[in-house]
This record gives C-alpha cells, sequence and structure tokens, in this order.
C-alpha cells in the first residue's frame, strides 16, 4: 500500500581532451559521470520464491548508481592494422548496489538488494591489436586494478577490498573473402563483495560467418563456452549463516543465425 517515487534532475558532464604526438602517438584524457539504472525486479518488494531453499525481494527505495570516472591514456600507431594503447583509471560508485543475503527462516536464505556504499577502482589496462599475416588478426586485452567497496550492512560499517585482473584474446581467421572465424578467451580473476568473494572464471567461444550471393545472404555460427568452463562460485557470510554457491550452465551453447539484406 506504500507509494514510492523518484522525481529529480540529473546532469552527466564528460570532458575528452587529445594531443596528438608526432610519430601515430596520441595522449588522451577524460572525465565522465554515468548512471547505472536498476533493473525492474529489483525494486519488487514482493516475496518470490526461487526453489526450497532461496527466496528473493526486491527493494523499492533502491536508487540508482551514479559513476565518476576519470581516465588518462596513451595509443600508438603501427601502420595500417597495428595499434597499442596504455590507459589509467579511476573510478568512483556512488549508492553501490550489492546483492545481499540474510536468513528468512530454517535453511531459507532470502536475497535483496540493497545500497550499500561506494566502491573504488583504481587500474591500469592495455590492449594489443594487430594484423599478424593477411588471414590472421589478433586482440589482446588486459586489466590489472585494486578494487575496494566500503559502507554499511547490518548497521555495521565494513571494508573490503581485493587486487585482481582479467584479460581477453581475440583472434580473427580470413579463411577468403566471404569466410571469416573468430576464436576468443576471456578471463576473470577473483574479487571480493559486500558480504564475500567471487571466484575466478574462464570461458572459450568460436564463431564462423559465411557470406552469399554477393553478402545479401549470411550465415553465423556461434558456439559459447565450448569446453563448459564458465562455472561461477561466490561465498557470502553475515548474522547467523555462511552460504557457498556455485553455478554451471548447460554449455557448449550453439546457435546458428541466418540473415538476408533487401
Amino acid at each position: 500500500g506504500d507509494t514510492y517515487g523518484i522525481n529529480r534532475w540529473d546532469f552527466f558532464p564528460t570532458v575528452h581532451l587529445s594531443y596528438q604526438l608526432p610519430k601515430e602517438n596520441q595522449l588522451m584524457a577524460s572525465y565522465t559521470r554515468r548512471i547505472e539504472r536498476t533493473r525492474g525486479w529489483f525494486l519488487e518488494p514482493f516475496i518470490t520464491w526461487v526453489d526450497a531453499y532461496n527466496v528473493r525481494q526486491g527493494n523499492p527505495d533502491l536508487l540508482p548508481e551514479f559513476i565518476d570516472s576519470y581516465e588518462l591514456s596513451y595509443m600508438k600507431k603501427f601502420g595500417q592494422k597495428s595499434m597499442f594503447s596504455l590507459e589509467g583509471y579511476y573510478r568512483i560508485t556512488n549508492n553501490k548496489v550489492e546483492h545481499i543475503s540474510s536468513v528468512y527462516e530454517d535453511n531459507v536464505m532470502l536475497g535483496t538488494v540493497e545500497n550499500v556504499g561506494k566502491d573504488y577502482s583504481l587500474g591500469l589496462e592495455f590492449m594489443f591489436s594487430t594484423g599478424l599475416f593477411k588471414w590472421w588478426e589478433i586482440d589482446v586485452m588486459g586489466d590489472l586494478y585494486h578494487y575496494k567497496v566500503e559502507g554499511v550492512l547490518y548497521d555495521e560499517d565494513f571494508s573490503n577490498q581485493s587486487n585482481t585482473w582479467s584479460a581477453r584474446f581475440n583472434n580473427t581467421f580470413i579463411i577468403q573473402k566471404s569466410t571469416k572465424m573468430q576464436l576468443n578467451a576471456m578471463y576473470n580473476g577473483p574479487s571480493v563483495t559486500a558480504q564475500g568473494k567471487t571466484e575466478a572464471d574462464y570461458t572459450i567461444n568460436a564463431a564462423i560467418r559465411q557470406e552469399f550471393f554477393d553478402n545479401k545472404l549470411s550465415a553465423a555460427l556461434q558456439i559459447r563456452d565450448i569446453f563448459g568452463t564458465s562455472k561461477r562460485e561466490f561465498s557470502s557470510s553475515g548474522p547467523g549463516f555462511y552460504t557457498y554457491s556455485s553455478m554451471q550452465p548447460k554449455t557448449p551453447d550453439v546457435n546458428l543465425t541466418i540473415s538476408y539484406k533487401f
């Protein structure tokens, strides 16, 4: 029977500066303010049974996240097909939204979402892209950063932090003019949350695309998580409970898309 609403004006300034150096070198700096809005069910106040041991409930008082992002980067081009970039960044998230667990009743956990406080990310990101041969192009990306989340939970101040990293490796093979194949691998390192931590995960995907009839007809075959490694593991603890969860999707996932351009 309660009424909830948000009626406000917000502004999102963006500043980008770049300086062109000799020999295909470039320096860039930027500041942006962003918003991350909540999902629909995050606001539902109703109790929903997920399974025999878990219920969930949204939070109609939830506020969106606001992110302040500061970035400083350097980019170097090598010829027509090669590029290297290095970027340092510092990001602050206000109204940090976290999934929170608590005891609902004996052997049943309640999952909800809360604005717990702030988080901070200070990191270094690099990317390298090149064409090794006419038929093989690669992209390598890496991210090394320090993460910290702090705020109030169960009426107590908390702080949790970790050093972690992630990486992505893309391969594009040009078999012929109308046939391309991609193979990519992704890794996400372990990280902390307001109540616990998430474990590392990695996955390998592949795709092949074939064009027909002067590129009017195309068929793309995708295979996601070829080796079934995209398992998600996380743990959390609080007053009167400790939980460990492991989710394994049914993979590999095969998808065929056919499109025709008029």
